[in-house]
């Protein structure tokens, strides 16, 4: 479909499509509470094994590079490494929303332990990711994607829409780069507008303007600068004293294994919300949220991320729990409740452009062509 576009320096319109026919998600949580035991929305202790693994293979990993002088097994190695940080990333996810443990000290120090070796603050991304729960689907959404009405603000945001967001859809192999290095760009981007950048330079994205108020104190921006330094501290570390120096080294202890768990991360967070439309003030999880069929080893290794209807609807509760919340929205939502195998949602990411032109439709950044978002059949 191929039509005219709003030139960029046209508003938005942010008025919620009520084609969309929208449910807010409060009434979903209603109706579906009364089919739930009271048990499943207990803390999950247990999940914390998950993090032991992860953290026993990962540095188990990391010991066998450091002994083995023999490439080809080092980068499987570093794989493998890599997965095991995508799975306490995903640990990390659930901790912070409050499933597993009530102290908040010990919750912080888990946090940390994954931040300095996936290179964020995990703070910041707390704060930042409460608020993507309180306004998914909205112009002011720190995890949507690009809206054409929004000009890209620096070199590395015009390279990203220019290779990643082509004309046509994904570039391939552009955004397969940008995936594995995708998490750390948008969470210091975000950090950097969110932070320290001039409100000028962000007047018209709102997003930025939201995390700015999230960091109005300076004892909260402090905190956030305090715990990059000590995750860069950790990072030479490892360079100059575990790879004594050695770049090839601090590449596959380091960097290959971050650059692969945010590859898995993105490809999760892309899938979960960049097919689906923007909902505006009502936020409607089973319009703006995408859930994905996976194998149950991978979803054992990922925390049920790809539960992520489930998860938006019931955010504080174990992941371990989400399959039965999957099965109520199969009964009671068959013709709303959208859910398929990532990889044809992977598939579709690369066929598809990556800009809304309206909240329905995204659209390819030369305006040539308009792509329907995901939508429900009911």
């Amino acid at each position: 479909m191929k039509t005219n576009l709003k030139t960029s320096q046209e508003k938005f319109n942010t008025e919620t499509d009520p084609k969309l026919n929208l449910i807010p998600k409060n009434e979903y949580r209603a109706i579906l509470r009364k089919h739930l035991p009271d048990e499943i929305f207990q803390l999950d202790k247990k999940h914390v094994y998950l993090y032991l693994i992860s953290l026993t293979v990962y540095l188990t990993s990391m010991i066998g590079i450091l002994k083995i002088n023999f490439l080809p097994l080092s980068i499987l190695l570093s794989v493998i490494m890599g997965i095991a940080l995508g799975s306490l990333t995903f640990f990390l996810h659930d901790l912070f929303h409050g499933s597993i443990i009530k102290s908040k000290p010990i919750e912080y120090l888990f946090g940390l332990s994954v931040g300095i070796l996936n290179l964020f603050a995990p703070s910041f991304w707390h704060k930042v990711h409460d608020f993507h729960h309180a306004r998914t689907g909205n112009v002011d959404d720190p995890d949507r994607s690009y809206i054409k009405a929004e000009s890209p603000k620096n070199l590395i945001e015009k390279l990203v829409y220019k290779l990643r967001i082509s004309d046509e859809s994904y570039h391939p192999l552009a955004s397969l780069i940008f995936m594995s290095t995708g998490f750390f760009w948008y969470f210091f981007n975000t950090m950097f507008y969110g932070l320290v950048g001039k409100k000028a330079s962000i007047q018209e994205d709102k997003k930025y303007q939201r995390i700015q108020d999230l960091f109005k104190k300076e004892s909260d921006r402090f905190f956030v600068f305090f715990e990059l330094a000590v995750i860069f501290a950790f990072q030479a570390v490892l360079f100059f004293i575990v790879a004594k120096s050695n770049l090839i080294t601090f590449s596959l202890i380091s960097l290959l294994p971050v650059g692969i768990a945010h590859c898995i991360a993105m490809s999760y967070i892309h899938t979960n919300h960049f097919l689906s439309p923007l909902t505006g003030e009502i936020d409607d999880p089973l319009v703006n949220s995408l859930s994905l069929k996976n194998s149950r080893f991978v979803d054992t290794i990922f925390s049920n991320f790809s539960h992520h209807v489930e998860h938006h609807l019931f955010p504080a509760m174990s992941s371990s729990h989400y399959p039965k919340v999957r099965k109520l929205l199969l009964e009671l939502y068959p013709e709303r409740f959208q859910l398929i195998p990532m990889i044809d949602a992977m598939k579709m990411l690369f066929k598809t452009p990556r800009i809304y032109g309206t909240y329905t439709e995204l659209v390819s950044s030369d305006g040539t062509r308009y792509v329907k978002c995901l939508l429900p059949s009911n």
